[in-house]
């Protein structure tokens, strides 16, 4: 990546812009041209990427190269694919197409592809400026619907079906909802939620969890939390323009404390028509309406989009137990997300039902597989037997279980924001550890 900024303090204050491009010198003139309204970041993340750097980058406009190139014959074409792309995943980031006057094909190529926003740094470096300003403030109010904080995500993925991977991501999800309900209380005018008492159903979408039940069996997360749903994922996929928040608050199963799923269809033949990427763009299309979106993908069998999946998704968990054959599992999975090139750094290691006398420490299987250990969940299927048949979970029923507070050390992980909610270098700090550092020196 380069930056066409020496001050990251630019960034922070006034924000960041990204340019999808590889050439330098058109960077340099957009550069000049927006001067110190921010920091311009230069890089062409691909398609499989772009998700998690609009996370990481969290840009305020996204500048696409329309510019003409006799040794890139098929560049117009990739930059309308991208910023169709870009339309349909994240919606509330203004685009703007850079271009040449003289090569009036760009410009066409760029309305034909949905952008309507053209600048030419070149010999209007004023107008730049203008469209820049104009872009921003004409989404400042998609963007605060959306929220800055919705854009957060974690993947359960399951060595194998059966690891307890569906009633890990449940409980997680309950017990963040039940913190974003509590928080929202807690804000000057809001009434105090009592025990038992935990109604989130009416808050907004950024502040509640979505959460995708793409594990195996079908549907077990829905029928962990005692809810039915017509709507699934082939569905929305076929529906992904029109999925807002009216749609999404209407249409998705809920929970009365707030909590969204959306499930596989109970027959797998409804899937065969929707494609690798769109499934992947209906995830970033949920990750920005929602606060937190969950993905339990536990025995997901097609290797490509839980590849996609783990490379969108802000945190990555692998969930095993200490079984020979969820530890077989777990080396299989992680062959096959080093063959789609996901990187191993991103992942983090849950061990389900964990004894030390079972066997292997759960210190000893991270540093046998490389990963980071995200934390331990003790073997306690009784009680959690106990309080599905009675279609509870078991947060609810016995909140100082030793499963509950094991959960709610891996929920810690996650609330940070709220804590200091509208912070952008919290959100940064929180999310991305040491990245204010790293593009300091980059902008050095």
């Amino acid at each position: 990546m380069k930056t066409h900024s020496k001050e990251w303090i630019a960034a922070q204050q006034a924000g960041a812009f990204l340019f999808c491009s590889n050439d330098t010198h058109v960077a340099t003139q957009l550069s000049n041209a927006i001067g110190d309204m921010g920091l311009l970041m230069q890089e062409v993340p691909s398609i499989e990427h772009m998700a998690r750097r609009l996370a990481e980058l969290d840009p305020r406009v996204v500048f696409l190269d329309f510019t003409r190139s006799e040794s890139e014959p098929g560049k117009l074409l990739q930059a309308a694919d991208l910023a169709r792309m870009l339309a349909r995943v994240a919606p509330a980031v203004p685009r703007v197409a850079v271009g040449y006057v003289a090569h009036p094909e760009g410009a066409i190529a760029a309305l034909r592809a949905g952008v309507s926003d053209f600048v030419d740094p070149s010999i209007a470096p004023d107008e730049v400026r203008e469209v820049v300003q104009r872009v921003m403030h004409m989404d400042g109010g998609m963007s605060a619907a959306v929220g800055r904080g919705a854009r957060r995500s974690v993947a359960l993925l399951g060595a194998r079906p059966g690891v307890g991977t569906s009633t890990l991501a449940v409980h997680l999800a309950g017990l963040m909802q039940d913190r974003m309900v509590q928080i929202n209380a807690s804000r000057p005018g809001a009434p105090k939620p009592g025990k038992g008492q935990q109604d989130g159903s009416g808050l907004p979408l950024s502040e509640r969890v979505g959460l995708l039940d793409l594990g195996w069996p079908v549907g077990d997360c829905l029928l962990y939390l005692n809810i039915e749903s017509d709507f699934d994922f082939a569905e929305a996929v076929r529906n992904l323009r029109r999925l807002d928040p009216t749609l999404l608050g209407s249409a998705m199963a809920h929970t009365r404390s707030g909590i969204s799923v959306l499930s596989m269809p109970r027959d797998v033949d409804q899937m065969r028509g929707i494609s690798l990427s769109d499934s992947l763009l209906l995830f970033e299309r949920l990750r920005q309406h929602y606060g937190l979106l969950l993905a339990d993908a536990g025995g997901f069998s097609n290797a490509e989009f839980v590849a996609g999946l783990a490379r969108s998704a802000q945190e990555t968990w692998l969930v095993t137990d200490q079984s020979v054959g969820a530890l077989v599992s777990l080396a299989g999975l992680l062959r096959e997300l080093d063959q789609q090139h996901v990187d191993r750094s991103h992942l983090r290691l849950v061990v389900n039902r964990y004894d030390e006398r079972y066997g292997m420490t759960a210190a000893q299987i991270a540093e046998r597989f490389n990963l980071e250990l995200a934390g331990t969940v003790p073997d306690r299927t009784l009680p959690l037997m106990v309080c599905t048949n009675q279609g509870h979970l078991l947060h609810e029923d016995a909140e100082r279980d030793v499963y509950v507070r094991a959960v709610q050390h891996l929920a810690d992980r996650l609330t940070a924001e709220y804590v200091a909610p509208g912070s952008r270098s919290g959100w940064l700090s929180t999310w991305l550890p040491g990245v204010q550092r790293r593009m300091s020196v980059i902008g050095d």
